[in-house]
């Protein structure tokens, strides 16, 4: 029993694995994801940006108290892009961002309804030094200041060469996402082009405080955790909009709540097919503990 169960979660696995590669695409405040290397010596991929869209900001504005959400697992594009070893390397690190553009506000569809967001508003991540506990936000800046993000951030989504929607043509996803896109980082459109080299990504985030690291040798706990903040022009803080958690085996999760990353606090991918084969089996042992931890729901 133990092994045909082990046998079909391989092969759901390998049936989700990978698919054809289609066009991939973005629009105005959909999520984007970036990866990027700086050292060639620690692996492949330092001439490379994996970027993946995450979807409109909409959908984890407003969800239930508590919600996770099962974002995909990551490994084999990291692996392919960045070498076995990206996990352990010092010199990839990950981000968000996103932005409405600078011409026009949005209107976003979440779980309670309509959120209108205004023109030059820029989403962007802030790494957690301890997994679990949520950051303070980055201030909101003058519309002068959100203008000029917000176009630098535009470029992601389309008008250059290597954005999501390039000048000519389409860009393909990878095989094993159809979100994702690798792109050489030297065209006007990547990602590392448009966050830059000085100590401002993106010309408006502290860099130092919006990278975080993949090396799990080094990240305390089971995951590495961005914040991601809402920032429309104006003054004062942003607003917090979730969680967005990595860990060493690729997958990807989102949470409303920072608590739900810290430490151990959600099971690894392992610890989900322990629990599908022991409620299969009848979970005699599962009902006596006194805590089950639920399985996130998916998108």
């Amino acid at each position: 029993m133990k092994k045909t169960l082990s046998i079909l979660l391989l092969l759901a696995c390998a049936a989700s694995a990978a698919h054809a590669q289609s066009a991939v695409t973005a629009t105005f405040s959909d999520i984007i994801l970036g990866f990027s290397a700086t050292n060639s010596a620690n692996g492949a991929g330092s001439d490379k940006n994996l970027e993946i869209n995450l979807g409109n900001v909409g959908h984890y504005y407003n969800l239930p108290a508590n919600t996770t959400l099962n974002l995909g697992n990551l490994r084999a594009d990291l692996e392919s892009v960045y070498d076995l070893v990206w996990n352990s390397r010092d010199d990839l690190t990950w981000e968000l961002v996103g932005t409405t553009g600078s011409a026009t506000g949005t209107t976003l569809n979440t779980a309670t309804g309509s959120v209108s967001i205004a023109a030059k508003t820029v989403w962007g991540g802030k790494a957690e030094t301890t997994a679990g506990v949520q950051t303070t936000s980055y201030n909101r800046a003058t519309t002068f200041t959100q203008q000029n993000a917000a176009n630098t951030i535009a470029t992601l989504y389309t008008g250059a060469v290597g954005s999501f929607v390039p000048l000519t043509g389409t860009r393909s996803s990878t095989v094993n996402d159809s979100r994702a896109t690798v792109i050489d980082n030297t065209l006007a459109g990547s990602w590392s082009n448009k966050e830059g080299t000085n100590s401002s990504a993106f010309g408006f985030f502290s860099k130092t405080l919006f990278e975080a690291s993949t090396n799990f040798t080094t990240i305390a706990g089971s995951f590495a955790v961005i914040d991601l903040f809402e920032l429309q022009p104006g003054s004062g803080a942003g607003v917090y909009r979730g969680s967005f958690a990595l860990n060493s085996d690729g997958l990807l999760q989102f949470s409303n709540n920072a608590a739900t990353f810290a430490l151990s606090a959600v099971p690894e991918p392992s610890a989900y097919a322990v629990l599908l084969g022991a409620r299969a089996l009848g979970g005699a042992a599962l009902r006596r503990r006194k805590v089950v931890p639920a399985a996130a729901s998916t998108v």
